[in-house]
C-alpha cells in the first residue's frame, strides 16, 4: 500500500480543564454554582467544552465532595482536586493537568478556563482547536475585539512549564513569556472576554441578582453522565 493511500491516523486528542477550586471571595457566593442561563457556570463549561470535542473534560474543585464536586459528576465530567484552591488558578491548573498525564494516555492538547467565564460559545473552542491542529501552535487563544480571553490552549509539549517556580503571574507568565510561539484566533464572542467574578457583571450578564444556590438544570438540559465515576486527583 502506498503511502498516499494510508487511511489518517485519529486526531491528536485535546481535553478540557474547568478551574473551579476558588473561594469566590469578589462575589461573595460560589461562583461556579451560580446560574448560568438553566445551568450552573461550572455545568455550562463543561458542556462546552465537551461539545467542542474536548475529552476528558476535568474540573478542578476544592474538595471531592461538596457542591462542585456533585456538579462536576452530574456534568459528566472527571474530578481532580486542589484542596480550598490552594495557590490560586495556577494551582488548581495543576492540579488538573496533573490529573490528565497520570494514565498512559495523556492528551496532546489541553484547553483551559477559570469558572468566571460561563458564557464562551462552543464554537469558540471548536476554533481554537482547529487552529492549533493546522498551525501547531503551542499556545491557542481567543481575541474579541481588543482584548484576548478564555479558553487558553495549551500544547502538552509546554505543561511542564505551568509546573514551574517562580510565576509571578500564574499562567499568564507562561502565556506572555514567547510572543512568538502565541496564536491568537479572532472571535466575535463577548463570552470569551467576559469575566463574571463580581456582582455587578453577574447582573449584567444574567439580568438578576448572584444568589447562592440557584436552581437545578432540568434533566433534559444536562449532558449525559459519562459511564465511569470521577476520579479524583490530589
Amino acid at each position: 500500500m502506498s503511502a498516499a493511500s494510508v487511511p489518517p491516523g485519529p486526531a491528536p486528542r485535546v481535553s478540557g480543564l474547568v478551574l473551579a477550586a476558588g473561594g469566590s471571595s469578589r462575589m461573595g457566593t460560589p461562583k461556579a454554582l451560580l446560574d448560568a442561563g438553566g445551568m450552573t457556570f461550572v455545568g455550562r463549561l463543561v458542556q462546552t467544552l465537551a461539545s467542542a470535542g474536548c475529552d476528558p473534560v476535568v474540573v478542578v474543585a476544592p474538595a471531592n465532595t461538596g457542591g462542585v464536586a456533585d456538579e462536576a459528576a452530574r456534568a459528566g465530567a472527571r474530578l481532580a482536586v486542589n484542596p480550598d484552591g490552594a495557590g490560586g488558578q495556577i494551582g488548581s491548573l495543576r492540579a488538573g493537568l496533573a490529573c490528565l498525564t497520570e494514565g498512559a494516555d495523556p492528551p496532546a492538547a489541553v484547553v483551559f478556563t477559570p469558572v468566571d467565564n460561563p458564557a464562551v460559545a462552543p464554537a469558540t473552542v471548536e476554533a481554537l482547536i482547529a487552529t492549533w491542529r493546522t498551525a501547531h501552535a503551542a499556545i491557542v487563544l481567543p481575541r474579541c475585539g481588543s482584548h484576548r480571553g478564555h479558553p487558553v490552549l495549551a500544547d502538552m509539549r509546554i505543561a511542564h512549564e505551568f509546573h514551574e517556580a517562580g510565576l509571578a503571574e500564574g499562567a499568564r507568565t507562561v502565556v506572555r513569556r514567547d510572543p512568538g510561539r502565541v496564536v491568537e484566533v479572532e472571535v466575535e464572542d463577548p463570552g470569551a472576554v467576559d469575566d463574571i467574578d463580581t456582582p455587578g457583571r453577574y447582573r449584567r450578564r444574567f439580568r438578576r441578582e448572584p444568589l447562592s444556590g440557584p436552581t437545578p438544570p432540568a434533566p433534559s438540559s444536562r449532558p449525559r453522565p459519562r459511564t465511569e465515576p470521577p476520579r479524583a486527583s490530589a
